[in-house]
């Protein structure tokens, strides 16, 4: 468009010139003078009474020429350029609410609030196949899957590689037919479990498809009813959020899970080491995001005695895994980060507005009752900063972040908006958002204090270091270990006065955070074995992976027998001791292979902790968009530009007529404003022009 619409809201048509652009791109542009002027004005041709103001004027141009007419401020002006004052900050932010996006459609109805599963192929390759729980033999990883009753109008075929999310039945549910296939059942807590095929043959088109897992799958001796398991396939290889890669239209969030540090239970020689896990070369953002020197390096301070006193951060601080979710997709016309999330992620900590991560499929056990599976993570609190050290009065960085926290206030992340980025810290949260964890539950983290003993286990030079695992023999199968790992010597449990002989440990757990922990029903989870993982060490000594122990204390659970499902009241209610004749006698080698099957080292193929690409759950959030707009006032006081140089002013007995306003950096013009209506200025009167454009 050349004019100026003068029916359009246009006030000023301003922009950037090319030598504007040009000098800004080499960090040269400054605003130094303005000048006005009236270049397309014709004082003369229509007579004294015609209405200037009816001129058209044309648009303002990258390439305009400079004013042909410039006004002179004053009549003994000898140049036109008048200075510009220093300029204001003017920020123009705007809020972009941004699409709920993920793997749920939410619904709500009243209070209530429902989840649906996103099915078309822009989310998963395959969902019309079930697993029947009778056809399933035990102890192995191989698994018929078969046509659902709606199969057919998706005839997809799984692959070697593609990750396979099962939504298990057992032997107790109702019927197969009464479990949604894509709804999360809220009132009906079961395991959501992660796996990826690793081998197959047959066909589901012919349903004689037949899978082998990367481990063993639930078994349910003798059950011959029609119970099933819902089974749906996702992309699991390649660069799948890359470009052409089958997430790189935006439509889910990234998550990586990042581990530092191996497993309690791996022999390196024999099975991979963290540095084999997935997601390995997110580990210099583990350090940037602040969970790796920040809490790990020794940390020294003066007190005020002038004591040297050592804080440095003790292993059970330590943030061994983090997961990131974060969007990172291809950037084309249809698909730009800053379109769908603004230039940063909204909140506003007065009306406590902030992003929230909201996992269908979690039973998370700082719930109460247990009944409805799900939780919804949101930000709290005020802006902080990543530090380099543990002091929080020096080494802070620009890095802000907000805390993540649970529906109870308990932290478990950071949410930096700068940075498009969610990070969970809390190890049991990112345990359960591991697809090869075996388990979407999370579990308490241990009690111990010392007990007064004959038979101590540690004394004052020895740390042990202790966390649980609760193994099933029959159904489900065995889930990973807590991931909660606490940190047992006499400074850590009895503070500044330390005992001077031998203690023996107490173990329990914590009231009521075993919510979805079930004996009978068929919803939640169960396990009939207790067993508590130790590693005792000379104090200051980290523990190794392949040193952990297994100390079998089912048969020390209050009021429970061998060989049944553990009732959490009665796991709630006991008290273990472990001993120095206990731990000496009876614990044998913890090998995390026994319970979960873990990649040996030539088995760079099978699932792995860190091979999360994807995070199964929805973010919430809006945008904003920062815009910095330059913004020019020119004051014109009456007794200022009230002559001018065009050859049609004089005697046309008009008043001068301002069209334009250009504005220089040196003797370049920089930027260029042309008036929608011509400005009449009268020596009687005072003219603000405004002129803006943003960067």
């Amino acid at each position: 468009m050349s004019y100026i619409d003068k029916n359009s809201n246009v006030v000023i048509s301003a922009r950037l010139t090319d030598k504007g652009r040009q000098l800004l791109s080499k960090g040269l542009l400054t605003f130094d003078t303005f000048r006005l002027g009236d270049s397309e004005i014709d004082y003369t041709t229509l007579g004294s009474g015609y209405d200037i103001s009816l001129t058209n004027i044309l648009r303002a141009k990258s390439n305009n020429p400079d004013l042909k007419t410039p006004l002179f401020p004053t009549a003994t002006s000898t140049v036109p350029d008048v200075s510009i004052p220093t300029l204001a900050d003017n920020i123009i932010q705007t809020i972009i609410n941004s699409p709920e996006l993920g793997f749920f459609v939410t619904g709500t109805t009243g209070t209530s609030v429902s989840y649906t599963a996103q099915t078309s192929t822009e989310y998963l390759y395959q969902d019309d196949s079930i697993i029947p729980l009778s056809g399933l033999t035990g102890s192995t990883m191989y698994v018929p899957v078969r046509q659902s009753t709606g199969y057919g109008s998706n005839t997809y075929e799984p692959k070697v590689g593609d990750f396979m999310l099962v939504k298990m039945s057992n032997d107790e549910l109702g019927s197969g037919s009464t479990f949604s296939q894509n709804v999360v059942d809220i009132n009906t807590p079961v395991p959501y479990l992660w796996f990826q095929v690793q081998e197959k043959s047959g066909t589901l088109s012919g349903n004689t498809l037949n899978i082998k897992l990367d481990r063993d799958f639930a078994y349910f001796p003798g059950y011959a009813g029609a119970n099933f398991s819902w089974v749906s396939f996702y992309a699991g290889t390649g660069n799948t959020f890359s470009s052409g890669g089958f997430y790189s239209g935006g439509t889910v969030w990234n998550m990586n899970n990042v581990w530092s540090y191996d497993q309690p239970g791996v022999n390196t020689a024999t099975y991979e080491g963290f540095e084999g896990y997935g997601s390995e070369n997110y580990v210099g953002s583990k350090e940037y995001y602040g969970y790796t020197s920040q809490l790990q390096d020794p940390i020294f301070v003066d007190d005020n005695d002038n004591d040297i006193i050592d804080n440095t951060p003790s292993f059970c601080d330590w943030k061994n895994s983090i997961g990131i979710i974060h969007y990172t997709n291809p950037q084309t016309c249809e698909n730009q980060a800053e379109k769908k999330l603004g230039q940063k992620l909204y909140i506003d900590k007065d009306s406590e507005e902030y992003p929230s991560l909201v996992m269908p499929t979690l039973m998370w056990h700082k719930e109460i009752t247990g009944t409805s599976i799900g939780h919804t993570f949101k930000g709290s609190g005020d802006t902080k900063f990543v530090q380099l050290t543990q002091d929080e009065f020096v080494n802070n960085t620009d890095i802000e972040y907000y805390t993540l926290v649970d529906e109870f206030a308990n932290p478990v992340g950071r949410i930096f908006p700068d940075l498009h980025t969610i990070t969970i810290d809390d190890q049991e949260l990112v345990g359960a958002m591991s697809y090869k964890s075996n388990r979407n539950w999370t579990l308490p983290k241990i009690n111990v204090e010392l007990q007064s003993s004959l038979d101590g286990v540690i004394d004052g030079t020895q740390t042990m270091y202790i966390t649980y695992l609760l193994a099933s023999n029959t159904g489900y199968t065995t889930g990973l270990h807590c991931n909660y790992i606490v940190c047992a010597n006499f400074e850590e449990l009895a503070g500044d006065c330390p005992p001077t002989e031998t203690k023996a440990l107490n173990l329990s757990f914590p009231s009521g955070e075993f919510p979805f922990m079930e004996i009978s029903g068929g919803t939640g989870w169960y396990a009939d074995r207790l067993y508590a993982l130790v590693q005792r060490t000379t104090t200051g000594t980290n523990p190794v992976s392949n040193g952990w122990k297994l100390i079998d204390l089912t048969s020390s659970i209050d009021s429970h027998t061998v060989g049944d499902k553990i009732n959490k009241i009665n796991l709630e209610n006991s008290t273990f001791t472990i001993t120095n004749t206990l731990f000496t006698t009876s614990a044998t080698t913890y090998n995390l292979h026994d319970f979960i099957n873990i990649p040996l080292t030539s088995e760079t193929n099978l699932l792995q902790f860190g091979d999360e690409k994807f995070f199964y759950g929805n973010v919430m959030t809006k945008g904003v968009t920062t815009k910095y707009r330059t913004k020019f006032n020119f004051t014109i006081s009456p007794t200022q530009f009230n002559t001018s140089t065009n050859p049609t002013y004089d005697g046309s007995g008009q008043n001068v007529h301002i069209s334009e306003v250009g504005v220089y950096s040196g003797a370049d013009l920089v930027a260029i404003g042309k008036m929608n209506v011509p400005i009449e200025k009268t020596p009687t009167s005072t003219v603000i022009i405004e002129m803006a454009f943003d960067l």
